[in-house]
């Protein structure tokens, strides 16, 4: 059995999701995989949205997460929660290069 990611429900055999940030080693739930798959569409419309605009081009990055992540709670709260899974990931040694 494996855990989802997100929320840690245990999963049985051919029961999840691919997670879609972080890729198929890791898997989700379907409630867990609704979410981050609404998260993942929030973010491809922001990223989008500020790709061919070039006056927001300009701005450097703090200047950009203030306008447009400082006031969303739930994209600040899965940036952080993706920081945190990739962090406890790299000391654990899952990305590591050793073969």
């Amino acid at each position: 059995m494996v855990d989802c990611e997100e929320c840690g429900k245990k999963l049985r055999i051919l029961q999840g999701y691919r997670h879609p940030a972080l890729g198929t080693k890791f898997l989700v739930c379907g409630t867990c995989f609704d979410k981050v798959n609404g998260d993942m569409e929030r973010w491809r419309k922001f990223y989008l949205s500020n790709s061919f605009n070039v006056e927001l081009s300009k701005l450097d990055a703090q200047a950009a997460w203030d306008k447009n992540i400082s006031n969303d709670p739930l994209l600040q709260t899965w940036f952080q929660n993706l920081w945190n899974t990739l962090e406890s990931n790299r000391i654990s040694g899952v990305y590591s290069n050793k073969r």
